[in-house]
Parts: C-alpha cells; sequence; structure tokens
C-alpha cells in the first residue's frame, strides 16, 4: 500500500499548479508494481485508495472552500460538515477506479509474457474509465492524468487536436506502465531508467513545441474584445445590494473605448437584472458609451438559468446562452432521493441544463459562451466550434477559491480547449485568472488576479484571430473512448483464447 500512495501523492504533484507536471511520465510506475499479480478484489481497493488519494491531494483546495469560504458566505452549514463534504466528494469521484482495478487483476494474467500487451490492456481500459468518469450527473473531469500536460509540455498537448484528452490519457498510461516492467526486470541503474526517460519526453517536447506555428497576425483580420475582470468578492455579491456591483462596473466600463465589446464574468449580478433599475442604468452606459456587453445573471421564467445574454443600446437580447454542465449539488442536486441530505450546499439557487450551444453574432465577432464548469468538458466547447463560433469564451466565477492552485487547474482547462478545437479562448473571471489562449494553448495574455493587484476592477484588450477550420476532434469528439474498448476487448479475446 506504501507504494500505492506514493504514486497518488506523485500524480498530484504533476496536476496544474502543483509540482512539476513531468512527474506524470513516472508517477504510475509505484502503482503498476503494486498491482502486480493482484487479484480482482485486491485490485479494486488498490485503485480505489489510489484514486482517493491522488484526487483528493489534487483538489486540496476545495477543503478551505468547503470549511471556511461558503459557511462563512452561505452560514447555510458548521464549518466540520465541509470536512465531511470534502471527503465523500473524494469517495465518489473515485468510485470508477474500483472497476480499473478490478478488471486489470481479472486479466492481467493472461499477458504475463507480454509486456506490450498488458501496457496496451492497461491503458486501454484506464482510458475507459477516465472516460466513464466524466458522464452522467455526478461526472467529474478535473485532474485527468492529461492535465499535467498543460502545465508546461505544449508540445505534446498538441495531440489533443487529435483525440482529446483521452488519446493523451492513454499514451500517458503505457508509457508508465511499459517503465514498470522496465524497472522491475533490472536489478540497478534504476534512477538511470527513471531520468532518462524523462529526459527523452522533455526532448519530444522540446522537439514537437518547434513546429508550434506563431498564428499569423494582420490588423485587417485581427479582433478585440475587452475582458472585465471585477474582483468582487463573495460576501459583496451574496450581502451588498446590487446597486454597488454596479457602481464598481460602471466605472469600469467609462474606462473602456466607445464602440467596444466586452466580457463580464458569471454571475456579475446575482439577480435577474432584465426589469429592474440596475438593468437600466447597465442598458444606459451601454447606449452612451455605444458598448455590447456580454454579462452574466441567472434568470427565473418557466427554467431557472445560470446565463449569459448581451446588453447593448436596444436593452437586453433575447438571446442568451444557458449553462449546460451545471455543478453538481451546487447549482443542481443528482438523484435527491439519495443525496437530498446534502441540499444545504447550494450556492444559490438550483438550475436547470441550458438545451441551445448558443452563438452570439455580434459584429465581426461570432461567440461560442461557456460558463465556468462547462470548460471541464470537452463537448461544451467542441458543439460551439461546430455551430460556428470563431473564438469561445469562458465566463467563469472564480471568487470562491483562495489558493491559486485551483485557478491555475481552471484555467489549464480552457488551454485544453483552445487546443482540441484550434479557437482562440478567452476566459473572464471574477476576481482571476482571466486571459486569452491562442489556438496552440499559449497565453497571449494574462491580467493579474485580485491576490496579485488591490484593485477593485481589472480591465484587459484581448486580441485574437477568428478561426474557421474544423479539427479531427472538432469532428469526431471522443472517438478514442470506441477504440480504447474494442482495444481492451480484443485484447481480452486475445489472452483469453491465442495466449
Amino acid at each position: 500500500m506504501v507504494l500505492i500512495l506514493f504514486s497518488a501523492v506523485l500524480t498530484a504533484l504533476a496536476m496544474p499548479g502543483m509540482l512539476w507536471g513531468y512527474l506524470i511520465w513516472v508517477s504510475l510506475i509505484p502503482f503498476f508494481i503494486a498491482m502486480k499479480e493482484v487479484t480482482p478484489l485486491k485490485g479494486a481497493l488498490r485503485a480505489f485508495v489510489w484514486g482517493l488519494v491522488y484526487l483528493l491531494i489534487t483538489h486540496y483546495w476545495e477543503l478551505p472552500v468547503l470549511t471556511v469560504n461558503v459557511p462563512e458566505v452561505l452560514n447555510s452549514f458548521p464549518n466540520f460538515i465541509g470536512i465531511i463534504v470534502y471527503f465523500l466528494m473524494g469517495l465518489v469521484i473515485a468510485i470508477p477506479f474500483l472497476a480499473f482495478g478490478f478488471i486489470y487483476g481479472l486479466y492481467q494474467r493472461f499477458f504475463e509474457r507480454y509486456p506490450v500487451l498488458l501496457g496496451l490492456f492497461a491503458a486501454s481500459f484506464f482510458t475507459v474509465i477516465e472516460y466513464l468518469r466524466e458522464i452522467g450527473p455526478l461526472g467529474f473531469t478535473n485532474g485527468r492524468l492529461s492535465d499535467a500536460l498543460l502545465n508546461n509540455q505544449l508540445g505534446i498537448s498538441q495531440l489533443f487536436v487529435l483525440g482529446g484528452p483521452l488519446l493523451l490519457v492513454f499514451i500517458i498510461v503505457f508509457i508508465n506502465h511499459y517503465l514498470s516492467h522496465l524497472y522491475l526486470e533490472k536489478t540497478r541503474d534504476r534512477a538511470v531508467l527513471i531520468i532518462v526517460s524523462v529526459a527523452l519526453i522533455a526532448l519530444v517536447n522540446s522537439i514537437m513545441s518547434s513546429f508550434i506555428p506563431i498564428p499569423h497576425s494582420s490588423n485587417k483580420y485581427e479582433s478585440t474584445i475587452y475582458a472585465l475582470q471585477t474582483n468582487i468578492s463573495m460576501q459583496m455579491k451574496y450581502y451588498q445590494p446590487p446597486e454597488e456591483t454596479l457602481r464598481i462596473v460602471s466605472r469600469a466600463l467609462r474606462e473602456i473605448p466607445e464602440g467596444s465589446l466586452v466580457v463580464m464574468p458569471e454571475a456579475t449580478f446575482m439577480s435577474d437584472i432584465r426589469s429592474n433599475s440596475t438593468g437600466s442604468q447597465l442598458q444606459e452606459i451601454a447606449r452612451e458609451r455605444d458598448l455590447k456587453i456580454l454579462v452574466g445573471f441567472p434568470t427565473y421564467n418557466d427554467d431557472n438559468f445560470n446565463q449569459v445574454r448581451f446588453v447593448d443600446s436596444e436593452g437586453f437580447s433575447e438571446e442568451f446562452y444557458a449553462k449546460v454542465q451545471l455543478t453538481p449539488f451546487v447549482e443542481f442536486l443528482p438523484w435527491p432521493r439519495v443525496f437530498g441530505v446534502f441540499s444545504f450546499l447550494k450556492f444559490l439557487d438550483y438550475f436547470d441544463p441550458g438545451k441551445q450551444y448558443t452563438i452570439f453574432s455580434v459584429d465581426e465577432h461570432r461567440i461560442g459562451a461557456q460558463i465556468c464548469f462547462d470548460s471541464l468538458y470537452s463537448n461544451v466547447a467542441r458543439r460551439l466550434t461546430q455551430n460556428g463560433a470563431t473564438v469561445i469564451v469562458t465566463s467563469t466565477n472564480d471568487g470562491w477559491f483562495n489558493f491559486s492552485t485551483a485557478l491555475q487547474q481552471h484555467l489549464s482547462k480552457s488551454i485544453a480547449r483552445a487546443i482540441e478545437n484550434r479557437r482562440y479562448v478567452i476566459q473572464v473571471s471574477n476576481t482571476g485568472i482571466s486571459a486569452v489562449i491562442d489556438p496552440y494553448g499559449r497565453i497571449v495574455k494574462r491580467l493579474p488576479s485580485s491576490k496579485e493587484l488591490s484593485a477593485e476592477y481589472v480591465i484587459g484588450e484581448f486580441e485574437y484571430l477568428p478561426r474557421v477550420t474544423t479539427t479531427p476532434y472538432t469532428k469526431f469528439g471522443n472517438w478514442f473512448f470506441w477504440f480504447s474498448l474494442l482495444l481492451g476487448i480484443a485484447l481480452i479475446i486475445l489472452g483469453g483464447v491465442v495466449l
């Protein structure tokens, strides 16, 4: 079990905002050594413990959110309950690894003399489980092995454009598994094996990075979006009247050039402002300065939506984008009969999932907007791109998080979405991180977070080149799941019948 725990810690330390992304290429070696010749039940237990520890450490920043920030703001549950919720969260999102450990323990004996085939078998079913981990009402994708590459391995990360995160997960698991075989085969120079392996992967990344083109820049084709990062605390959002938020927003909007397009964070306002004085004043500012403002606020009609829509000189648009991937327990309650006891975690109100992947056509811009948790899922940005978006905007409220690790992990998802679809992605966050990312995952410009710069707001002039190309991933999506599933089944049949 020591090897399992060691592997879990190394894997967590490879995640964005942690220690070093290259650890991901060796962090699973102890895990697979510990999984050698295990029974299915022992394999399931060890894989579950590994997943639990690795995911809890990766999401350590959730602990102060649940034990301090949320109880202080919402006053809905005592601090110690947050500790219980944190560990329950870890248990739930680690459950899929039980299946991997069981399957690996059941069939690995077929491939005892064939390390390459066993590595392919492990990689295929780990990838299948990783895909299953994202579907359903409790689906969650943060902390994927492929996330580690978005730290400082942009060369290898370009493979996102072919097969998305699952292709990279497969490659990472296969390499780790084969290295674990070589490690066990060696009686000495094991440290050299690890060092040389990481060095070779770094060299491959460097070579692949050298082929990343510099996007052509021309004033004729360049578009500009102004990002308004409001730096408004959650206490102010929940307990101060909307006029206080409007005061900050109004000051900022008057500094933005007339005739501009402006994007503001998710839930800039915490109530439906379309028919009150706050909305009227925002519309008046838009009219005075000829601004087109994409603003986030909830709406309550036949459906409750966490949404964004434009306001300009003519008022609020009828067209809107409502968040598709709602945050479990916070924005909706999955399986109320089972999880009804956790209804106290609700932040604002329960929402209905969005039903359309709306594209906002404003002047020369064709904007696909996604909201917060949406960016964790490849499918949202992909559908927006398929619908004609030439730029993706992520509007989010990350003001709950005290640690920069959470902000960097969230930003890494926008980096992945940019590479997958070869689109510029503009992330606008309350308190940060707000940035513009080019189609190859490079951060072109980043605004200081509220912790880095003490200011009521920060304005960013984000330039981008509209893109209309269709990538293999945009076209075919998670095809690599089906490849992995068929490969795994074929290997089981081969192992049981031939080997």
